[in-house]
């Protein structure tokens, strides 16, 4: 495989950190995003041997565009970070929101891997990341249509990743927990530091998925002792459940003045 990535969600909080430790590996970029603004002073910052392509991973077109990239740059290499979230009670989310949720986590990601593994499968070898998160494996108060958006990219990272299991095309499930981006709002901000859930920088996450690279493993859950809990809720997910029951007081203060 080359040593070269094109990076979904590069203007991303992770997705900046996760470019500039690439390129400090020695690794060339195609920085990949909605935004060609937002994305040229990162460009600046790593230099001009990595490129931009403006294309939103939504649209049909923009799937076409970022494949058309990987075929005329010879990228083996796909590394998605885009997502979006919302912490919101699942009473007063509208069906917008909802769909919104489940066409960037869910519907792109699974329309984008159809080609990249086609793709990939022709030419003989290839590597895709797919970003999910510690939500995906423990659904938590306030994150219902998210949680149900990750827990499908989980299992289908899981699932694809052993039909391709016989070829030299591996797809790759990257989970971070709470990490320290615009993502998340300032309620969300209030209501981690105040349930101690810890909370990790850019660079940590960036490290992190840097090192998961290099293992021969298909996922990677960051953070302990979300390892634990990710464990103890798929053997024992009442004893998760009584743990979150205790700690709802605290989840719904927050949920009403993100709402409000």
């Amino acid at each position: 495989m080359s040593n070269a990535y094109l990076i979904i969600g590069a203007t991303g909080g992770i997705g900046q950190a996760v470019c500039r430790a690439l390129a400090e590996s020695g690794a060339r970029l195609v920085l990949c995003g909605r935004n060609e603004a937002r994305m040229m002073p990162l460009q600046v910052q790593l230099g001009d041997d990595n490129q931009l392509l403006v294309a939103d991973i939504n649209s049909a077109e923009g799937r076409s565009r970022i494949l058309d990239t990987l075929r005329e740059e010879g990228i083996d290499k796909v590394i998605n970070l885009a997502g979006v979230n919302q912490f919101t009670t699942f009473a007063k989310q509208s069906d917008a929101e909802i769909e919104a949720l489940i066409q960037t986590n869910l519907t792109a990601v699974l329309c984008l891997n159809r080609l990249l593994v086609a793709h990939f499968l022709q030419q003989g070898h290839g590597l895709i990341v797919n970003t999910g998160s510690a939500l995906g494996q423990i659904g938590l108060p306030g994150y219902a249509t998210y949680s149900a958006t990750k827990f499908a990219v989980r299992g289908f990272c899981e699932a694809l990743s052993r039909e391709l299991a016989d070829s030299a095309v591996a797809v790759k499930y990257f989970s971070p927990r709470a990490t320290a981006t615009a993502i998340n709002s300032d309620a969300v901000n209030a209501m981690n530091s105040e349930l101690g859930n810890k909370t990790d920088s850019p660079e940590r996450v960036a490290s992190e998925l840097l090192a998961f690279l290099q293992k021969s493993a298909s996922s990677y859950q960051v953070g302990w002792p979300e390892k634990l809990f990710t464990r103890l809720n798929g053997a024992f997910p009442g004893l998760v459940s009584r743990q979150l029951k205790q700690q709802l007081p605290v989840i719904n203060k927050y949920l009403k003045s993100e709402v409000s």
